[in-house]
Formats: structure tokens, C-alpha cells, sequence
């Protein structure tokens, strides 16, 4: 079987998610055609696949969602001379595109994304006391968030386009994901995950790119600054039961 795949740096990616239902030796994968079945089969700790909403017509444009069971499975769920990338690797792929949300528009396709807003009622740092230290802090209080750090403001409200500029060739579609503990699924349109083969044994780190850039900015919406050595939350990990898409790396 042929695979459209695009260079980006020293790695070969596949331009498009997997949409396979055989392991590398032939052996099928079992597919899910409604939630008892793929909760029965996730359960048992078994590989299982799903389309999005159970419709092959997702399956033609978004390929195939799978749980963590069929990605580690030893019979092998990438094509030969492919594998499903660690998180090590989808982290290379994001320095090599720039690093963190630089990254993401140019992973994103150009279209299929869907508008997301900014703005409204929203949690900032306090600009009066951001730069105060800790000794300054003790000595005096801050008169505008009452020493808390963070203010509720109200922000004009915006809309944007959640496309990107595909400059990377990737191809990043929306393809949303099966959540198993909500037992539906969601966020066609508004992001996409996908595995990496990186488990502890309970969950799996996976990368995800999202419509709405305000979540993956200096703050999340509690107002929470994320750790700047890492690279939440474009990486998060995920319990193995779930259903996400898969986009594999040449050997």
C-alpha cells in the first residue's frame, strides 16, 4: 500500500491519518460499530477501531480513530517501514517547525477548521504586582487583585479563523476523538489528537492541536501560566480506553 508522506526536516510523515483495519500481519482489527462495542473490547484491553460517530464517511476524510490497545499492539499497527511516533518524536516535529504554537498553524490545513472567539470575561495576571518578588510581596499588599495575582477583566470579543497555513505539508484536520468515560464524541472541527506510542501503562502522551489559540497561550482560562520548559498543553496524556486518530512516522 502507498502512503503520501511529506519531509519536514530529518523525519517522513505521513500526509494523511491512518486508515487501516489489519495489523502488519494481516490480522484484523476489530471495529467497533457502536459505543457497547468498543467499550466491551477497550475493557478487555483489546485493539479496537471506530469512524467518528460511527459514519465511514469521517472515515474517507479523517481516517480511523483507534485506542491506545490497537497502537501497542506487537502484531504491529503501522504499515511496514512505518511506526507510531513516540512523544519524543512529535516533540522534534515541533522544534523543527519553530516550537510550541508556531508550530501548530503550520501543522494545520488550510481549511476545515472552525472560527473560535477571544475575548469575553476572562482570568489575566495582575499587571500591578506581576513583577513584585516574593520579599516585596510580604512587605506590601497589592491593592488590585488583594494579593491573589490574577483579575477578572472583560475583553472585547473577537473571531477568528482556526485554520492554519499547512506550510509544514502535514495536513492537521480536525478529526475530533471518541471519549470513552463521556461515552461520546466530540470536537470535530475544533481539534484533533493523535497518539504517540509513549505510555506509563494507564495513560499515553498524544499531541493535540486546537482551534482555539487562547488555550494553548501563556495562560490557560483559570489563569495558570504554564510551564515554559515544556510543551503542555499541545501534550497531554490520555487514558488508553480512548479513541484517537493515528499518524504515522517513516522508520
Amino acid at each position: 500500500m502507498e502512503f503520501i508522506n511529506v519531509n519536514i526536516g530529518n523525519q517522513i510523515w505521513m500526509q494523511e491519518n491512518l486508515n487501516i483495519d489489519t495489523f502488519r500481519n494481516g490480522d484484523p482489527i476489530y471495529q467497533a460499530k457502536n459505543i457497547e462495542e468498543w467499550n466491551n473490547a477497550s475493557d478487555e484491553n483489546q485493539p479496537v477501531w471506530c469512524y467518528y460517530d460511527f459514519d465511514p464517511k469521517n472515515g474517507s476524510i479523517y481516517g480511523r480513530l483507534y485506542n491506545w490497545y490497537a497502537v501497542n499492539d506487537p502484531r504491529g499497527l503501522a504499515p511496514k517501514g512505518w511506526h507510531v511516533p513516540s512523544i519524543d518524536e512529535w516533540k522534534e516535529l515541533m522544534d523543527l517547525l519553530g516550537g510550541k504554537s508556531v508550530a501548530d498553524k503550520k501543522m494545520k490545513s488550510k481549511d476545515g477548521w472552525d472560527n473560535y472567539t477571544s475575548g469575553g470575561n476572562k482570568t489575566i495576571k495582575c499587571p500591578n504586582c506581576l513583577s513584585w518578588n516574593s520579599e516585596y510581596r510580604r512587605k506590601v499588599p497589592c491593592h488590585e487583585c488583594r494579593d491573589s495575582r490574577y483579575l477578572s477583566v472583560k475583553l472585547q470579543v473577537e473571531v477568528f479563523s482556526g485554520n492554519g497555513t499547512n506550510e509544514s505539508g502535514f495536513c492537521g484536520l480536525p478529526a475530533g476523538g471518541f471519549y470513552a468515560l463521556d461515552n461520546e464524541f466530540s470536537g470535530m472541527g475544533s481539534h484533533s489528537t493523535w497518539w504517540s506510542s509513549t505510555s506509563d501503562g494507564e495513560y499515553a502522551d498524544c499531541r493535540i492541536l486546537m482551534n482555539d489559540e487562547e488555550l494553548i497561550g501563556e495562560y490557560d482560562e483559570n489563569g495558570y501560566e504554564y510551564d515554559e520548559d515544556d510543551y503542555s498543553p499541545r501534550i497531554k496524556y490520555w487514558e488508553l480506553y480512548n479513541g484517537f486518530s493515528v499518524r504515522c512516522l517513516k522508520d
